[in-house]
């Protein structure tokens, strides 16, 4: 199998020892990727600047609104389960295609919402149809990488994924400014269309036919049991599952945090929040040269997961008792996210590594964890009064879980 990356701007991949590769991992690929990975993060951050606006459409408190995203997530969680012996099954381009296209039937449904039940519905079709471009990425270089390409992969894959958090509320708040939150879902749409069309052009079929697995009822028993039981990949998994769960928390409660708390306009809110997006991009391209360095995977993931919690926990602190500024809550709440940028392309690394040979049950499983825990954990905070205190409280609790969990795990690399 041979692994491609571009070696002039990408030298970490050494060709000499993956010749016998059969899928070639190219800059565009990666990109391809990346784009299709991100759609689930456009689908979620570039609404966030317009939340307070659907509120005050639908006549609806912030908490519902956030019902939005929970149910969106919900449905990123049961689609990956769905994809995952399908793509073991079908292979990854024919399911990836008609994800893509479930994704711009829901994005379309969005944007003619007429009210927030509608809107909550066209939201978990919509996830379906993402999911695909979660589990499907993961499969097929799971399919071509060893544990030390997929974590430099999977790196380069966050960093250009995270351009959609850092672009999306940017240009969410830009259609704000001249139109209102429809468009924004149009806009998703649009680009839903693009990806199925270089989807279709480029999108490799990894999984030779000779290894596809019969779809059956017992098949998908013996294998969905079989990860559930492998100590070392669920903890990775869930460890994953509650780093993401932090991730959408803030993703979720920035919005009414910044605006309603500090009083920032919608404009201010997306520059600040795609900084925010910066710091986590830089810190996946410092595991990135970390890694090439020979530090290993699950030593970043501790580091990063530990100054993500601590960094959190501090904030709560300080909120509970003072009045904290709006540089100095942001300061803090900068560092605890961007530090997951040492612990999502790592901890995706290391529970693919760890699941064994099937590639799309693998994906889905970890996938299934890393989109429900979120689900459940955003729905239980939505529930709760939003102050500033709340979002750095339930972060750090996430990342404390997530945090134990990895001292069950601990790696066997070097």
């Amino acid at each position: 199998m041979e692994v491609i990356l571009n070696n002039e701007r990408m030298d970490f991949m050494n060709i000499s020892q993956t010749a016998q590769k059969r899928v070639i991992i190219s800059a565009s690929l990666i990109i391809l990727m990346a784009l299709l990975t991100a759609l689930d993060s456009m689908a979620i951050d570039m609404y966030l600047p317009g939340m307070l606006d659907i509120g005050k459409e639908f006549n609806e408190s912030p908490g519902r609104v956030q019902q939005t995203l929970a149910i969106f997530l919900a449905g990123l969680a049961i689609g990956q389960g769905l994809y995952g012996p399908v793509l073991d099954r079908y292979g990854r381009k024919v399911p990836l295609l008609i994800g893509i296209m479930i994704f711009i039937v829901g994005s379309v449904m969005c944007a003619l919402a007429p009210t927030l039940e509608w809107l909550l519905a066209a939201r978990f079709i919509q996830a379906i149809g993402a999911a695909a471009g979660l589990v499907t990425p993961r499969a097929i270089i799971s399919d071509t990488c060893d544990l030390n390409e997929s974590a430099k992969v999977f790196s380069l894959l966050m960093n250009a994924m995270m351009l959609g958090p850092i672009v999306a509320p940017i240009l969410g708040g830009l259609v704000l400014d001249v139109s209102n939150w429809r468009v924004i879902f149009w806009v998703i749409a649009f680009v839903g269309l693009i990806s199925l069309i270089w989807g279709w052009k480029q999108i490799p079929d990894s999984l030779p036919v000779e290894k596809r697995m019969p779809m059956n009822i017992k098949n998908i028993v013996i294998t969905y049991g079989s990860q559930m039981t492998n100590q070392k990949f669920m903890c990775y998994a869930l460890s994953s599952g509650f780093a993401m769960s932090a991730l959408f928390l803030y993703v979720s409660g920035s919005s009414f945090v910044y605006r309603e708390h500090f009083h920032l306009s919608s404009s201010n809110f997306s520059y600040l929040f795609a900084l925010n997006s910066a710091g986590l991009v830089f810190c996946g391209w410092l595991s990135n040269r970390l890694l090439m360095k020979g530090v290993s995977a699950h030593q970043l993931l501790v580091m990063g997961m530990l100054i993500h919690t601590v960094a959190a926990l501090v904030l709560y602190c300080l909120t509970k008792f003072f009045a904290v500024p709006l540089i100095g809550y942001t300061a803090l709440i900068a560092i605890s996210i961007a530090s997951l940028g040492l612990v999502l392309g790592n901890v995706t690394a290391l529970t693919m590594y760890h699941g064994g040979e099937q590639a799309g049950a693998v994906s889905a499983v970890m996938g299934v964890l890393q989109y429900l825990l979120p689900a459940v954990t955003g729905y239980i905070v939505s529930l709760l009064i939003q102050n500033a205190s709340i979002l750095p409280l339930s972060i750090g609790i996430c990342g404390f879980i997530g945090f134990v969990f990895l001292l069950f795990c601990k790696s066997e690399e070097k």
